[in-house]
């Protein structure tokens, strides 16, 4: 689909040799969770305050659903929920690296639960 998820960014090319191969259809929850969480801190070392002055084309809607796409089948209330998270992890890392991180874990485990029953 071309929706903004899926356009790449010319953030997004650069870091596509890093991440290509990092949302496979035969992934596990926790290998999806770890993807995600990769995506995150890689969007988060290449931000800095100002990056839209510097690149016009630079979205930080555009890199949250560039990692939402990668959480598969979640419900609204949790993709809104960690789509917050992603924000805030993006453009401060060390404030939310732990937070981010366990609701992952939450995540993870509620998809295990709702695939297991």
């Amino acid at each position: 689909p071309n929706t903004p998820e899926s356009r790449p960014t010319n953030r997004h090319r650069r870091a596509s040799c890093w991440a290509r191969d990092a949302h496979l259809p035969g992934m596990s929850d926790r290998e999806r969770a770890d993807a995600v969480l990769e995506h995150v801190a890689v969007l988060a070392f290449l931000y800095y305050p100002g990056i839209e002055l510097d690149d016009p084309s630079y979205s930080l809607v555009d890199d949250i659903g560039w990692c939402l796409a990668r959480l598969g089948d979640v419900s609204d209330t949790e993709r809104e929920r960690i789509g917050a998270l992603f924000a805030r992890a993006i453009t401060d890392p060390t404030a939310t690296r732990e937070e981010l991180f366990t609701a992952l874990v939450e995540l993870d485990c509620l998809l295990a639960v709702d695939h297991h029953e």
